[in-house]
């Protein structure tokens, strides 16, 4: 061999991207080019040839390919991404040896990255359009939500005009108002419709605050034990309207903690509400509070209807729970449960809930101690 065949040879064996390989008649690698062992990623020598090969070569005849020389055969090669690659084998027989080489087809390669490149400028474009559109959509929210927070604000004073007028009617005399019974059933019924559609619109009006980012927290260091006994004197009538017993339940003294005193109050009178509202009647509800690890943890427990398992994804969710009703018919309007949970990961809290049907729920959640 000449001193230039040697380097050529040497170059093809360290340096270039050729598949080389030499092989005796039983098919065994005898030698390997670097670019074929990095290809693989593991070393050849010592392994079959059908090793190096995929599946997707089944059927191809490797004795052939071992008796008699043969040009561009196209085989797919096993490489260390997991990922098989074509390449053309000539194979070459020579001093009862057969010299396999293997080479890409620059065509082929050439028209794979035209393709890349049309992909990625239509994913530039995909990318474009989805942003514009985000940025449509963000105004398009940014003016519902204005749209919503004015409705709310402007209902809100003429409904509770409304439930002011029937309050009084009912609880006028018989007849000062000259209110008849069916009448007086009918008052009832707006009061009741009235302070449903109050209720709705104040917390449109929160979510509305929570979604535009504009919920405000007023952090103030507080005894727990205070506004715990609170809501259970706020909830105790609307409880003793269906005969359940309210508990606080303080098993260990609370540290005083940075928290918004209003605002987890309504965190606790829509968890304790709720609760009244899915209970029977002569049940209990039990709320109770502890710390553990710089964290208070406070629960309402009830004994009413339950809820399903696989309900539980939804139920922080706006509106997943509209619709549902109280065991006496209340109403709900599916963002309670929404507005409490934006309010706890204000505090940088969680909650979650635990329940059977049948056997009752509990809330759970969690604040730090410390802001």
């Amino acid at each position: 061999m000449s001193k230039i065949d040697g380097r050529v040879v040497n170059f093809i064996d360290e340096h270039s991207s050729i598949i080389k390989l030499t092989l005796n008649s039983d098919g065994e690698i005898l030698s390997a080019s670097a670019f074929a062992e990095r290809l693989a990623g593991r070393p050849l020598v010592s392994t079959h040839i059908r090793d190096l090969f995929t599946g997707f070569n089944a059927g191809f005849d490797y004795e052939r390919l071992l008796q008699q020389e043969q040009t561009k055969v196209l085989l797919n090669v096993n490489t260390f991404r997991n990922m098989p690659e074509s390449f053309y084998f000539s194979s070459f027989k020579t001093e009862g040896r057969v010299v396999l080489l293997g080479e890409s087809d620059g065509a082929e390669a050439e028209e794979m990255r035209a393709s890349m490149i049309k992909i990625n400028n239509e994913l530039s474009n995909l990318t474009r359009e989805l942003n514009k559109k985000n940025a449509q959509l963000d105004q398009l929210n940014k003016l519902k939500n204005q749209f919503i927070g004015m409705a709310a604000h402007d209902l809100r004073n003429p409904i509770a005009s409304i439930i002011m007028f029937t309050e009084l009617v009912l609880e006028s005399e018989t007849g000062e108002y000259n209110v008849s019974d069916n009448l007086r059933k009918i008052v009832t019924v707006i009061k009741t419709s009235s302070e449903y559609m109050l209720r709705l619109l104040e917390e449109l009006l929160d979510m509305v605050k929570i979604e535009s980012g504009k919920l405000q927290l007023n952090y103030e260091r507080v005894q727990p034990v205070e506004f715990l006994k609170q809501s259970i004197i706020i909830n105790s009538m609307l409880a003793e309207k269906k005969d359940i017993r309210l508990i606080l339940e303080i098993p260990q003294p609370l540290p005083e903690a940075d928290l918004d005193p209003v605002k987890i109050e309504q965190v606790l009178n829509n968890l304790i509400s709720n609760a009244i509202k899915y209970s029977n009647r002569n049940s209990t509800i039990t709320v109770s509070a502890f710390s553990s690890d710089r964290q208070l943890i406070i629960s309402v427990k009830d004994e009413g209807c339950g809820i399903p398992e696989s309900a539980f994804p939804h139920l922080f969710t706006p509106f997943s729970g509209i619709g549902a009703e109280g065991t006496e018919g209340e109403k709900s309007t599916g963002l309670g449960l929404s507005i409490v949970k934006s309010i706890v990961s204000g505090h940088m809290g969680r909650i979650w809930v635990e329940s059977e049907v049948g056997k009752g729920s509990t809330f759970h959640f969690s604040i730090p101690v410390n802001k």
